[in-house]
């Protein structure tokens, strides 16, 4: 089904029990709209899931449309509903809100309604993409231990003798601690060690993830109500499996999102998840470091610890993919879960009309025949209607969730055998064999007779899943073990049962969800990171002869997202994958030319659920050790943030909120007060990053502001992110005719300017005239800055300033300072390796004022950055030209 498909809303006539304020007769109604059950069948004391098979997709949809036929009910977070058990229970959450009656009307409403057009939004022919690497992160110094107070916090045991290490620090501190089995009921904080216990083999890995969502489930009801802490600590290598690790630990990845879900669920705990690399290293060591991140770390949800020293966090990069030769055609023989059906299905239909490969296809289905009642009838609706006239003709009663379920196999089975048509259609020979994937046996003997009469097996696309959206507090153990068995206990299946087959394409239908978190998915979540870390090993494991890719998707236009959900996807700002588009990006990404990066996220990041709207805050920590290489930035003996790094905060924080968005534009960046660092040699100073963030269609609006930690505001801005092809082309720029600069480098930065070594950067000045300048630059990596990952190449656009300060010595005389940037775009995101050529652009607005534009290109002539509209002033000549840079 298409995002552009029709949305069914009540009719007029079903509309007129909703101007009564008849709640539960409206309700009544669009039940039976949405689920097809005859009005006549329900009742409000159903419960949604036993009676009515109604799940957390359906309910999006039901909601939506009872407030397209009331507009005066308010707008509820569908997640808000995960309390709700039953039709009655909807009515009066509703009812408590708007004071309507909570009984039905005597009068039965009326039958299924017409369906409304609804305009669709134009969707690229391409999503976004982006690869997964580890970034150098600095840590903040911001503690973590303020979440808990005075409350206790429990330590599970990692069996190794760093839980009584660091609960030995942490009572040093004044910490009340205790080694748990079980999490109590009144503890604070909670820091998992399970992750750090010895894995002789996958299953005992896979345990620990269990163990983790049950202490997390334990601790619920506290952090929702109060908030804490909430920190797991695991071992895949420092780089939470990124790069590939051996040992079975892998499979201990499902944690970091568990904490990423956590988070989002509980917006008032402070949650990590720590990746510490054991190594060599003793006891007291790896306690010292997991508390040293606890007490000075950082905002990043995942942080990795090496043995060597380094402080890594997880990016999200967008890169396109790069093609090369195909790995399948028409002698492949692939073997799909999960890929009967969906946007699997979708995905593998597009792989056979362009190789026709041999297709084993496994799923849940059984292709059972229909009962002749349905022969020729279709739709849901229809069905039921069917099924109970034949019941009725026979004497039977049947409930609503045995009919639910019987119409919902009939529909399968069709989707199956259609499916199944479409491939031989492509030319693909196809099979299909209803099997539960995670029964070794039965595995094993379907792909022993596929073997039979194919060959040997040359590819997996594992795309099987279930979902059983809950909050951790509501979610059951078994629907833990459902969801996430399904995913991780099919995968260790299917690469036992193909551990002699000369695989050369292993492809994991992941989710975005396990990149960036999904509140009520814990369990989905956690077990995609799994398939996420574990492709990574698989293809270390295979050293090249295997291409690996394990896709995390954003949404699809299709599948299990309604026109109702797909709505609230909008509200938030997150674009879905047209099927087509997500079809032939699967293709290409089969056909990709070897890379390390395994893992890609392909669409966008749930924004309104893996980040919430609204404010939110970064802290900054500079001192000489985090940012020394503001020493070349000094005015006297103090140390000075220039307006580019006050850019950069703001960006590196705006990106950090939304990794699958590339920066479309900053505006309006002004200088409220100058940044001087008197204790910057000391014990440093704190800055705040706040932002508040607006969805405007597929872009996000963010409007940002740097506070000192006195509350001073330093800097505002307004940073619109979006995607990458909502770049605008760089402006054209023209510099005059040029003449000579009289003014070399050593000049430049021995007679006019204070920067030291750290900032000097202007490598020439090519040529100057009244309407502007050309010079050359080199940027961060050139001046080997530490610290990172940066948003932009903050040394070159520092220097790009200078160059303007130069222009304007030049023009009026004087040194300037900025006091606004108009527009700040970019079109390479960090540092840029390189020679860089800047071009200005200005006029003289004033007697004290310049106006500047500046384009910063790469040696091949690609655009990196612009600044438009950037205002510069004159400083009275009483002022020295030190306290004139230094005041921006």
């Amino acid at each position: 089904a298409a995002a552009a498909a029709p949305v069914a809303a009540p009719s007029a006539s079903s509309a007129a029990p909703a101007a009564a304020e008849d709640l539960g007769a409206l309700l009544l109604t669009v039940v039976a709209d949405k689920t097809g059950y005859p009005v006549d069948m329900l009742k409000l004391d159903m419960a949604l899931e036993a009676d009515l098979g109604v799940d957390s997709i359906k309910r999006v949809e039901i909601l939506a449309a009872m407030r397209s036929a009331a507009p005066h009910l308010p707008e509820v977070d569908p997640s808000d509903m995960a309390a709700v058990r039953t039709l009655r229970e909807i009515v009066e959450y509703l009812g408590r809100t708007t004071g309507a009656p909570t009984d039905p009307a005597p009068t039965t409403p009326s039958g299924p309604s017409a369906p409304r057009e609804t305009a669709a939004e134009p969707v690229s022919e391409r999503a976004g993409r982006f690869v997964v690497r580890e970034a150098v992160a600095t840590a903040s110094g911001r503690s973590m231990l303020d979440a808990v107070g005075t409350g206790l916090v429990a330590i599970t045991d990692d069996g190794h003798g760093v839980a009584s290490a660091l609960a030995e620090k942490l009572e040093a501190s004044g910490v009340r601690v205790a080694i748990v089995e079980a999490v109590p009921a009144e503890a604070a904080g909670v820091i998992l060690l399970d992750g750090l216990r010895a894995c002789p083999d996958a299953a005992t890995a896979l345990a620990i993830n269990r163990r983790a969502f049950q202490a997390a489930k334990a601790f619920a009801a506290r952090a929702s109500a109060d908030g804490g802490l909430f920190v797991t600590v695991q071992d895949t290598g420092g780089s939470f499996g990124v790069g590939g690790v051996d040992a079975d630990t892998v499979w201990t990845a499902g944690l970091a999102a568990l904490v990423k879900t956590a988070a989002q669920e509980w917006p008032a705990v402070r949650a990590k998840a720590i990746d510490l690399e054991r190594g060599r290293r003793p006891t007291a060591k790896l306690a010292a470091a997991v508390l040293q991140e606890i007490i000075a770390g950082g905002d990043e949800l995942e942080v990795g610890l090496h043995k060597d020293g380094r402080r890594t966090t997880l990016v999200s990069v967008a890169e396109p993919v790069v093609e090369a030769a195909p790995r399948v055609d028409a002698t492949s023989v692939i073997v799909a879960t999960g890929g009967a059906r969906g946007v699997t299905a979708a995905s593998l239909l597009e792989l056979a009309r362009r190789a026709q490969p041999r297709i084993l296809l496994l799923g849940r289905t059984p292709l059972a025949d229909e009962p002749a009642a349905c022969r020729g009838v279709e739709g849901d609706a229809a069905l039921k209607k069917a099924l109970l006239a034949d019941a009725k003709a026979r004497g039977e009663m049947l409930r609503p969730a045995d009919l639910g379920r019987q119409v919902d196999g009939i529909l399968r089975s069709r989707e199956v055998r259609e499916t199944l048509a479409a491939f031989e259609a492509a030319g693909s020979p196809a099979r299909y064999v209803p099997v539960d994937v995670r029964d070794a046996a039965a595995l094993g003997a379907a792909l022993d007779e596929v073997r039979t009469a194919w060959g040997p097996i040359t590819g997996l696309v594992h795309g099987a899943g279930v979902l059983a959206d809950k909050r951790l507090a509501d979610k059951t153990v078994e629907q833990f073990d459902l969801v996430f068995g399904t995913k991780v206990d099919g995968l260790r299946a299917l690469l036992e049962a193909t551990a002699g087959d000369p695989l050369n394409v292993i492809c994991l239908f992941s989710s975005v969800a396990a990149r960036a978190g999904n509140p009520g998915q814990s369990d989905y979540a956690m077990a995609n990171e799994v398939l996420n870390k574990v492709g990574a090993r698989e293809q270390r494991r295979r050293k090249g002869a295997c291409l690996v890719k394990s896709i995390n998707w954003g949404p699809w236009e299709g599948g299990m997202v309604t026109p109702a959900l797909a709505a609230e996807f909008g509200k938030r700002g997150v674009s879905l994958i047209p099927v087509a588009t997500g079809a032939r990006m699967f293709c290409e990404e089969l056909a990709a030319a070897p890379s390390d990066d395994v893992e890609v996220v392909i669409g966008g990041l749930l924004s309104g659920e893996s980040q919430p709207v609204g404010p939110r805050t970064h802290t900054v920590t500079v001192d000489a050790a985090s940012h020394p290489f503001l020493t070349g930035h000094r005015i006297q003996r103090d140390a000075v943030v220039p307006a580019v790094l006050a850019l950069e905060w703001i960006l590196s924080a705006a990106a950090a909120e939304r990794p699958d968005l590339a920066v479309i534009a900053c505006d309006d960046l002004r200088v409220y007060k100058g940044i001087p660092l008197p204790d910057f040699d000391g014990r440093g100073h704190a800055f705040t990053v706040t932002l508040d963030a607006q969805p405007k269609g597929r872009e996000v609006v963010m409007t940002a502001a740097l506070v000192g930690a006195d509350g001073t505001r330093h800097y505002g801005a307004v940073v619109t992110l979006g995607p990458a092809s909502h770049r605008l082309a760089p402006p054209v720029l023209s510099a005059g005719t040029l003449e000579a600069c009289r003014w070399t480098s050593s000049d430049i930065y021995g007679e006019l300017l204070f920067h030291g070594p750290e900032f000097q950067v202007i490598r020439g000045v090519e040529g100057v005239s009244d309407q502007g300048l050309v010079g050359t630059l080199q940027g961060v990596t050139a001046q080997h800055w530490i610290g990172g990952p940066y948003a932009t190449d903050v040394a070159a656009l520092d220097g790009a300033v200078q160059l303007a300060q130069v222009w304007g010595l030049h023009r009026l005389g004087r040194l300037s300072l900025p006091t606004r940037i108009g527009t700040f775009r970019q079109w390479q995101t960090g540092p840029v390796d390189g020679a860089l050529t800047c071009v200005l652009e200005g006029r003289v607005t004033g007697k004290h004022g310049l106006a500047v534009n500046l384009l910063v290109v790469d040696a091949k002539g690609t655009p990196v950055a612009s600044m438009t509209d950037l205002e510069m002033h004159m400083l009275p000549a009483s002022k020295s030209s030190q306290q004139a840079a230094g005041a921006r």
